[in-house]
């Protein structure tokens, strides 16, 4: 599974994000993704920012699902993976595996859907050339179903 992952963001677990028991919050492992995301773009060299001012790139989440298959606690140094599933003229899916560092279990999984979105109209569009690029799709075909 970590060797499907095109990249990794370390993220440090702080006191705020677990719960009495030292255990992260089910939730803060959707903003971990997020935080990924973000450090991915910036891998490719753009931040979220410029490539919703400068390239009109802004995507809006559709969907999210995460599977818990253990937990993280407080001062661990989780791993979270990236890996593009599926990418079509409107959105496009990405694979999220979080790790403890260190380890080859993956202790969540998580999928999320995004859709190319058009902030002055609001309704979605579709995926623009820069943004094909850096999920690794040259070539754009129209479909219906994306």
């Amino acid at each position: 599974m970590r060797n499907d992952c095109i990249f990794f963001c370390p993220i440090r677990v702080r006191y705020g994000e677990v719960d009495q028991q030292g255990v992260v919050y089910n939730g803060n492992y959707f903003i971990y993704c997020d935080l990924a995301f973000e450090e991915f773009l910036r891998h490719k060299g753009y931040s979220y920012s410029e490539l919703v001012e400068k390239y009109d790139s802004e995507v809006c989440h559709k969907t999210s699902t995460f599977e818990y298959n253990g937990s993280a606690f407080e001062g661990d140094i989780v791993e979270v993976g990236i890996k593009v599933i599926h990418v079509g003229t409107r959105s496009f899916t990405l694979g999220f595996e979080i790790y403890r560092e260190g380890e080859d279990e993956p202790r969540v999984i998580s999928e999320s859907v995004f859709v190319g979105y058009d902030k002055y109209n609001r309704k979605s569009k579709n995926l623009t050339p820069t943004l094909l690029e850096i999920l690794g799709k040259k070539e754009h075909k129209e479909s219906q179903n994306d």
